[in-house]
């Protein structure tokens, strides 16, 4: 028997930035970015669909199709909304001037997904838990990147790499 362990991500601890500036390269500098994780409560990425041609003909016995070019992914951020947040305002500012920022979901095993997108809708919402709530909808402008995580040897995998010395 094997040692199998179930496998996921985490995601308490990642980080969500915005790229300060419009820009159609990724993030590579988190110094250059605003953090948007204290007021993200959860999100949605979606891999966009793509659209089938149908090529069927008269002698088709089945209907016959063929992938187009797909549509744009979508990003969704539900967050607390705190109306001066300056990842929030900026945000706000991608939806008014129609600019595409960089931004990157750090995951804390090292591992990261990155895309470039704008806002093309946003809500706010108050309740009786006295919390204003909210989301931000993204159109991502060509896919995501992702970016695994650092392998990092074992202590088992280097007592292996030992013996075999």
């Amino acid at each position: 028997m094997t040692d199998q362990q179930s496998e996921y991500t985490r995601t308490r601890g990642a980080g969500i930035y915005i790229g300060k500036e419009p820009s159609t390269e990724f993030i590579t500098d988190i110094k250059s970015t605003l953090p948007l994780e204290c007021t993200v409560t959860d999100y949605s990425m979606t891999a966009p669909e793509g659209e089938e041609i149908d090529v069927s003909t008269l002698s088709s016995r089945n209907k016959e199709t063929i992938s187009g070019l797909p549509a744009e992914a979508s990003v969704t951020f539900n967050v607390n909304f705190v109306s001066g947040n300056a990842g929030q305002k900026l945000l706000r500012k991608s939806y008014g001037n129609d600019e595409n920022y960089p931004f990157k979901l750090q995951h804390e095993d090292g591992s990261s997904v990155d895309w470039i997108a704008r806002v093309t809708s946003y809500e706010f919402k108050g309740g009786q838990n006295n919390i204003e709530t909210g989301s931000f909808t993204l159109r991502v402008k060509g896919s995501f990147e992702f970016n695994e995580q650092p392998v990092i040897p074992t202590s088992k995998q280097i007592n292996l790499a030992e013996k075999k010395q």
